[in-house]
């Protein structure tokens, strides 16, 4: 949200003209636009939202803060909505006489998004005879608007080429999204550089992979458009534009709605305190800068959505939640390409309930190399993706999309495989439900993986994991299953020394065996857990060959009771 405090009039600025016809109709349209402004301020909805005390982010004149929630938008009132239609049929009429108008374009791509008329915003702007990359641009806004986000980002492509280079390099600058050393670095660079780094960065910032285009991206050039285009006119918070208001819209995006506090005083006549309201929840998508450096390395708090003040934020249409996915993921090699499953379970989230999911699971190695496997359905019980690619560090995306509702569940952080080139090497642990017949190969296993690795009554856990270069099968080697308690606390082992607490009960089994040859060697054990407290265990599996180094695989996991 956004507040000012005085508000003044913005005066019109000079535009080109085409002649002394052309300079009136350009007069009268900018006059159009500067009334429905004064018409909407003043009958926006009256609303105590100012927040003048509190400021998450103060910028120039503008005071910005993130109240989080839904939208509550009131209804627009109709005097606006009927002033908007008396414009844009203004806005039309002076463009058939000034097709090749920039500024009449703009305004009508503009005021027709407002209206949420995302289709003839689209034909306008395709219709549009400016400047060429303009037009561009004022496409790829609207389709962005209308949730055409791989349309939105071929046709801003295409408008990057076609402009200049040096609007370009201010088009594509993302310095007023980073902090830090990241934005230190940023600065450093020309402006090649930092097309180089933009690309990384909207990479990790892309908050669904499996979704066709980059909508943060989108977003960002949609920002830019709708920047230039409020730059000569007047603005709903009456204010000259200025660079404050430019970086405002560049990291917030721009207000869907607006409201107005009431008068302070009966007697002293004043002019109204404006409050803008950014689409909501918005979030956080960037990432760290030890994810920017090290994908393969990134953890899943280097992606923090929510934080209290963010430096960026953005709606993404399509979630009215956006939430961590709980999950379990496990790596398996085969030759020189790893098989990643990914396993996941909603059925006992109120938000998704009953709803229709498309599920995808993303394997990103670069802003190029990306495998993905996707399916849907309604939500019922464990789903497991599996998606191929090759054995080198790479970002996991686990991504599931309920449409109609607008939720979305997230699970991204880095993998980078083990490399031990001729060496013995174990493979992630794939927990499963495990049948009465204990399966022995990744392929029957992966239908009954669990989704999550918290269980609230535990009796049976199936335990799978694959070895790799154990040898001739002449040379017996060692295993070892543990589950044991993490932590404790100090009061606890106080408690525990007094004797009035026993230690916690672990698990532990270790046999040795003589594997078959061959370049996988498959392993499963059922481990029974019914004993176990409340708490967080680790379950590791160590192999001890007969030569080489011994190789560990754990999996965390939460008991409640």
């Amino acid at each position: 949200m956004v507040g000012i405090l005085p508000l003044f009039w913005l005066l019109g600025g000079p535009w080109r003209g085409h002649g002394t016809d052309s300079l009136a109709l350009l007069k009268a349209a900018r006059r159009a636009q500067q009334t429905f402004e004064a018409t909407r301020r003043a009958n926006l909805p009256v609303q105590p939202a100012f927040a003048s005390d509190r400021c998450d982010e103060r910028i120039g004149r503008m005071c910005y803060w993130y109240e989080g929630g839904l939208d509550t938008a009131p209804e627009e009132p109709p005097r606006i909505r009927e002033a908007r239609v008396r414009l844009l049929a203004t806005l039309a009429d002076a463009s058939v006489a000034l097709p090749g108008d920039e500024w009449i374009a703009g305004q009508r791509v503009r005021y027709l998004i407002e209206h949420q008329a995302f289709d003839a915003a689209v034909h306008v702007a395709t219709a549009c005879r400016a400047t060429t990359w303009w037009c561009e641009a004022l496409g790829g806004m609207a389709r962005h608007a209308a949730g055409d986000f791989a349309g939105a980002d071929s046709t801003f492509t295409a408008a990057l080429r076609d402009m200049p280079e040096d609007e370009r390099c201010g088009w594509t600058d993302i310095s007023p999204l980073l902090e830090g050393e990241l934005a230190k670095r940023y600065r450093r660079l020309d402006c090649a550089g930092r097309e180089t780094f933009a690309a990384r960065w909207w990479w990790l910032t892309r908050p669904l992979y499996s979704l066709g285009g980059n909508d943060r991206r989108t977003e960002h050039l949609a920002r830019r458009t709708f920047a230039r285009i409020e730059r000569e006119a007047r603005t709903t918070f009456g204010l000259y534009w200025g660079d404050d208001l430019r970086d405002l819209l560049v990291r917030y995006g721009w207000a869907t709605y607006w409201t107005r506090e009431p008068p302070r005083s009966e007697l002293v006549p004043s002019e109204p305190r404006i409050a803008g309201h950014e689409p909501s929840p918005s979030l956080h998508f960037g990432a760290t800068m030890q994810a920017f450096d090290d994908p393969g390395g990134a953890r899943p708090e280097d992606w923090v959505l929510d934080p209290r003040r963010a430096r960026e934020r953005y709606a993404p249409a399509y979630a009215r939640a956006f939430v961590e996915l709980d999950h379990q993921a496990a790596v398996f090699r085969r030759a020189d390409s790893c098989v990643v499953v990914g396993a996941y379970d909603l059925s006992g989230d109120t938000l998704f309930a009953g709803a229709s999911v498309t599920g995808a699971l993303v394997l990103a190695a670069d802003e190029q190399t990306v495998a993905l496997s996707r399916d849907s359905g309604v939500v019922r019980g464990t789903r497991a993706l599996t998606a191929t690619a090759p054995c080198q560090p790479f970002v996991l995306s686990l991504e599931a999309l309920a449409p109609r509702e607008k939720h979305v569940a997230r699970a991204r952080y880095g993998v980078t495989p083990s490399a031990r080139p001729n060496q013995v090497e174990i493979s992630d642990l794939l927990l499963f439900d495990p049948p009465d017949s204990v399966p022995d190969n990744l392929s029957a296993v992966i239908p009954r993986a669990y989704g999550a690795t918290r269980f609230s009554a535990p009796h049976r856990v199936g335990v799978f994991w694959e070895l790799y270069g154990v040898g001739s099968g002449e040379a017996a080697v060692t295993m070892a299953l543990t589950v044991t308690r993490e932590g404790g606390g100090w009061l606890r082992r106080a408690v525990q020394s007094l004797g009035l607490v026993g230690p916690h009960k672990n698990v532990r089994l270790e046999w040795d065996e003589v594997p078959q040859p061959g370049p996988v060697t498959p392993r499963s054990l059922v481990v029974d857990l019914s004993d176990l407290a409340s708490g967080r265990y680790v379950i590791e599996v160590a192999v001890s060959p007969a030569e080489g180094d011994r190789v560990m695989a754990r999996r965390e996991i939460t008991v409640t009771r």
